[in-house]
């Protein structure tokens, strides 16, 4: 079997590959800790300005997002840390998070993260969790799914490895 974490990221595997034992699992894990930490950012005030992710790899395309915030008089930060904690502070610290991957993102973590804090997104459709069913949810609402996510996902490979053992 072979796991993936959205449906654009399904659809993806399976149009390349021709496979047929693929599973969305429409998440992916946090450690309770992340959880925690996501949890405190979304109950902070936020500022009326932009993040953007301050990325030297071509594909993340901080370029273009900072050239959209330009454009649209859109006040904003470069956020980018070596240490997860302090990156989710910086993240987290905006109303909106500004993304515009060059490449599929079949996930993004970066982005669920966001909508976890309570911002807002602006992305391209390149964006897997902007096309799972859950994405509309934001806040509190989105951590409370994410950490009953964590079982399901869990039962999902439990599920798996039980039927590959027979």
């Amino acid at each position: 079997a072979v796991a993936v974490q959205s449906t654009f990221h399904k659809t993806i595997v399976e149009d390349n590959l021709q496979l047929e034992n693929v599973f969305n699992v429409s998440g992916n894990l946090w450690s309770a800790a992340s959880l925690k930490k996501l949890r405190e950012n979304c109950k902070k005030e936020k500022k009326q300005k932009c993040s953007i992710l301050n990325s030297n790899i071509p594909h993340k395309n901080t370029a273009m997002a900072v050239m959209y915030c330009e454009r649209k008089s859109l006040d904003y930060d470069l956020v980018a840390s070596n240490n997860y904690i302090e990156f989710l502070d910086q993240l987290g610290s905006n109303q909106t998070f500004v993304f515009f991957p060059k490449t599929p993102e079949t996930l993004s973590r970066v982005v669920v993260e966001a909508r976890m804090m309570g911002c807002s997104v602006m992305t391209n459709g390149l964006v897997g969790a902007a096309q799972e069913t859950w994405f509309n949810l934001k806040g509190e609402e989105l951590i409370d799914y994410m950490v009953k996510k964590r079982s399901d996902i869990l039962s999902i490979f439990e599920t798996l490895i039980a039927s590959s053992e027979k």
